[in-house]
């Protein structure tokens, strides 16, 4: 029974709210911890390591990743936020009968790929800021 309803459009559009309540989740896990730390450090060897070696690159990188994320973040979220609302949208719509099985499939279609890049996007920066903290944890051991 469970799993005809996650096959219905209704329990497909509950599920993706779910990984949309994840996307936003992840974001903020990202930034509280994994950002603010990543600053911090940066700014530690920047004022220590960085003042008796050549770490330019390294440093330059870091704070790209930083800045990029700082920018991302608020992208991700407004588009999980817009995402929240069409996904309740189209399951009301649906409620209603409003659109027949094939236009009801073509807009889940269209909100998956789009839950599916802003999954990618916290993908993409999660394993950016893991390396950095691993080159963090080498300038430090150094």
């Amino acid at each position: 029974m469970v799993a005809c309803k996650d096959k219905s459009p209704s329990g497909q559009i509950d599920q993706m709210l779910r990984r949309v309540d994840a996307v936003e989740n992840q974001v903020e896990v990202l930034y509280t911890q994994d950002f603010s730390y990543l600053v911090k450090e940066y700014q530690a060897i920047d004022t220590t390591v960085a003042r008796t070696r050549d770490l330019g690159d390294t440093m330059i990188l870091m704070q790209a990743y930083l800045q990029q994320f700082e920018t991302q973040r608020v992208v991700i979220l407004e588009n999980a936020k817009f995402s929240r609302k069409q996904l309740s949208d189209l399951r009301d719509d649906i409620n209603d009968n409003r659109f027949d099985e094939e236009t009801t499939s073509k807009y889940i279609q269209d909100e998956e790929k789009e839950l599916h890049m802003m999954e990618a996007q916290v993908k993409y920066f999660q394993e950016r800021f893991d390396a950095q903290k691993e080159v963090v944890k080498q300038l430090r051991k150094e």
